[in-house]
């Protein structure tokens, strides 16, 4: 694992351009919804910036800067989304996410972190497997009987969001696998958490404990796919297992299985579904869902990496296959956000926030919703059970008119 020397590169090589704070000009339609920082966006301090992150990294890690009060919460506030990252990536080559990441795993290495809300993360896991401490017994009590395949290849993670909050995605995933004829069988005790909230909170030991779990669980059931419905799950299994151990499976999530059954008629849609909505990418089945592929080398003038390096840039997250599912569905008429694909304005459910600044998680979600309901649209779908906490949370704190959707209940609902 990389810790936070390994990103001196990036930290010395920020020329303060601000690129890491918007979208590109180009992609814009005017002043509004170009900001793609949530929390410059919020705070409108550079500090609150992916440029404002790693000037503070780098002081730390030189010792020029100490954990004074308020630094903490400061770096915490961040949604860990990674959309300073692939916004610096298109005018430079450096790790922006990856070094805020380290930064807080420096910060629980050095003894300060992480925050007090995130402390728990590490002990319910240890105690119950879930971040939710809750009986892990009890983790796939949703699941209807005589569903599974035994001993199949093809392995439906659930994850804990959606095994204890959330049930119905997971129904809903179950009945449209077996709507595409699809085989396939869980963990059972064998699945504990994936491991996001411990690694984007910093908590890297208990979050690679997790991870090799997870991965001895694959290797004896010899499992060649592994399907998700939780955007979270789907990052961190692309984007942190890689780091720990190669994998030895495909991991796909459920859109992008169900787009293969759509297209080869497996799956058919006979319900109308009449309503005009947009789509909201998680930033983890999206920008930060691209294979993490390891590299060691050195880095030479101009930012040249020798051996080349294979940069996540976000340009190859799950994008089009919800999309097309969803316009297949008869009624649906979908219409797009300004802030779309990589550049897509995160939901506020990230990286700790909501825990640990449950009112700044509902303002992000609600400028999210802002930016939506400008669409015309009456819906919104995404397809993270994170983001439909954040949203729907907004929503009744609002009163806002929209509607939120899991992808999973409206292509259930269209079959």
């Amino acid at each position: 694992m990389e810790t936070l020397k390994d990103y001196l590169y990036t930290m010395e090589s920020c020329n303060s351009c601000g690129q890491c704070r918007f979208i590109l000009g180009p992609l814009s339609k005017g002043k509004d919804y170009v900001e793609v920082c949530p929390i410059y966006s919020r705070f409108l301090f550079e500090s609150y910036s992916g440029q404002g992150l790693i000037n503070i990294a780098q002081e730390i890690l030189e010792g020029t800067l100490g954990y004074e009060e308020g630094l903490l919460e400061h770096i915490y506030s961040c949604t860990t989304c990674g959309a300073c990252d692939i916004n610096c990536k298109s005018v430079r080559d450096m790790e922006v996410m990856d070094t805020i990441l380290a930064l807080r795993a420096k910060c629980v290495e050095d003894g300060y972190g992480p925050l007090p809300a995130h402390k728990k993360y590490s002990s319910l896991v240890e105690k119950e497997h879930n971040i939710y401490g809750k009986d892990h017994d009890q983790r796939f009590d949703w699941l209807p009987e005589g569903t599974l395949t035994t001993n199949s290849d093809t392995v439906y993670f659930a994850g804990c969001t959606t095994s204890y909050l959330y049930p119905e995605i997971g129904i809903n995933t179950v009945r449209l696998l077996q709507a595409s004829d699809i085989k396939f069988d869980v963990l059972s005790a064998g699945e504990y958490c994936c491991g996001a909230p411990l690694w984007r909170t910093g908590q890297m030991a208990a979050a690679e404990k997790l991870v090799r779990h997870n991965l001895d669980m694959m290797k004896k059931r010899g499992i060649k796919t592994l399907v998700t419905s939780c955007a979270e799950c789907y990052g961190t299994f692309k984007g942190l297992y890689p780091r720990i151990e190669e994998l030895s499976f495909e991991v796909l999530h459920i859109t992008e299985l169900l787009r293969r059954s759509l297209q080869k008629g497996q799956l058919q849609f006979t319900n109308r579904l009449s309503m005009k909505a947009t789509y909201h990418d998680p930033c983890l089945l999206g920008r930060l869902s691209e294979l993490y592929i390891p590299w060691k080398g050195e880095i030479k003038a101009f930012g040249y990496h020798d051996p080349p390096k294979k940069f996540r840039r976000g340009t190859y997250g799950v994008y089009a296959a919800p999309r097309e599912i969803l316009k297949a569905i008869p009624g649906i008429e979908l219409v797009e956000m300004t802030r779309r694909a990589e550049n897509a304005f995160c939901c506020g459910g990230g990286g700790g926030v909501p825990d640990a600044f449950p009112e700044l998680s509902l303002w992000i979600a609600s400028e999210r919703l802002g930016e939506a309901a400008s669409t015309g649209a009456e819906a919104i779908i995404s397809a993270c059970p994170f983001c439909k906490s954040s949203f729907e949370k907004a929503i009744i704190a609002k009163q806002n008119p929209l509607h939120y959707y899991d992808i999973t209940e409206l292509i259930a609902r269209a079959i």
